[in-house]
């Protein structure tokens, strides 16, 4: 074994989502602390080029790609032999790779619900990047983690700022917590212009570079709907502990409020790199590839409450929420169903919001006993939104 192996506080990286928004952010924080950080394995799709960049600069010894075809063109373009694997055996032999403590899970939807389950299980420390596992199987996860001394960290910048906020306390001694939303790029719009937003309106964000599918759920202020369930879970916050402050600035991550009427606050730049180095370094702070947050620079910052009218996706978070059992999952399947709609231009984007309410109303929520379970509430979630989505025009018309 070399002798950079046996360093102390090394820890081995398996990387779910590599060529994503949270893998390239992750990798960039690996560069930065190279005594520090050493990547294993890397899982990503069919980004085949950036993959093939990735590898040759950190040599993982295990890659997951979409499909075999994707696996014979790695294997035939990289310069050395790793060993390769595919599809969602590829993505479960990554997060359960032997030399592995350390699991970004950074799959987007759904997808990444098994890798995560089968990492916390092997006790590895998991930094979830994927709020989907915790959307869908927040329940199971926990279980998980408890069942196999595993360890779950979360990198959204929302709940890495409760992580240091909260720092175990009970949740009894919280009278509630925020999380902040940007509010995204229809903040000031007016609900008939929402209503007609277009695709490329929609991606505008103002604050955050992302994925298309994060984006839009960004805009329709589902993704802070996902980010209200995924706290619930980490934090054992009930529905009427936590709350959403629009903050345009992205400077104050959350607020953490107390019986006494006071608040903490966590504050950085909105950048990605922080959360996920805190989650991969914790408890260690140190100097990272981001700059310090600049005291005397002049700023204004603003909080104001989201309108449920304008941005009702927010409402319907909530309200799975407080339905448990299935009903977070059934919501999650339908909203990658709209998503992918309105990006494939098939319905408006209003229709989002109208897809995922029908979802709701329409299938019966159970409880959630094993994974099953959860693959049978994203079925139904998914069979009623192309039910519904296929009964609508181009332009989203009936």
């Amino acid at each position: 074994m070399s002798a950079r192996a046996e360093a102390p506080g090394v820890r081995r990286l398996a990387v779910l989502g590599s060529t994503g928004s949270i893998g390239t952010a992750t990798l960039d924080v690996v560069l930065a602390h190279p005594d520090r950080l050493e990547v294993v394995a890397l899982a990503a799709g069919r980004n085949r080029e950036a993959l093939k960049s990735q590898c040759e600069h950190f040599r993982p010894r295990l890659v997951s790609v979409a499909g075999a075809a994707d696996a014979a063109w790695l294997a035939a373009e990289l310069s050395y032999h790793p060993e390769i694997q595919h599809g969602a055996s590829g993505l479960r032999a990554c997060a359960l790779h032997p030399e592995a403590d350390t699991v970004m899970a950074a799959v987007v939807g759904a997808a990444g619900l098994e890798s995560t389950e089968a990492a916390l299980r092997a006790g590895r420390r998991v930094c979830v990047a994927n709020k989907e596992s915790l959307v869908v199987g927040g329940a199971l996860m926990k279980a998980a983690e408890a069942a196999g001394g595993g360890e779950l960290l979360p990198v959204d910048s929302e709940h890495a700022a409760l992580h240091q906020l909260l720092a175990g306390r009970d949740p009894a001694s919280l009278r509630e917590v925020r999380i902040t939303a940007s509010g995204g790029p229809f903040r000031d719009w007016p609900l008939e212009r929402i209503q007609r937003a277009t695709r490329e309106e929609a991606l505008n964000h103002p604050t955050w570079k992302m994925g298309p599918k994060i984006t839009i759920d960004s805009a329709t202020l589902m993704n802070k709907g996902l980010e209200v369930i995924e706290a619930a879970v980490l934090f054992g916050l009930s529905p009427d502990q936590i709350r959403v402050t629009v903050h345009p600035q992205s400077q104050v991550h959350a607020m953490a409020g107390f019986h006494d009427g006071t608040y903490q606050l966590q504050v950085c730049a909105n950048d990605m790199k922080l959360p996920i180095q805190y989650a991969l370094l914790y408890p260690d702070k140190c100097p990272g590839p981001v700059a310090p947050y600049d005291w005397d620079q002049a700023r204004t910052w603003t909080f104001e409450a989201p309108d449920l009218a304008r941005f009702p996706c927010l409402g319907l978070a909530f309200e799975a929420l407080r339905a448990g059992g299935t009903a977070p999952a059934i919501l999650n399947a339908a909203n990658e169903e709209a998503v992918a709609a309105f990006l494939e231009g098939r319905i408006g984007f209003w229709d989002i919001q109208a897809c995922n309410t029908e979802a709701l109303q329409q299938v019966p929520a159970r409880t959630a006993g094993c994974l099953e379970d959860l693959w049978d509430a994203d079925r139904r979630g998914r069979d009623q939104a192309r039910g519904w989505l296929a009964s609508r025009g181009p332009s989203g018309v009936p």
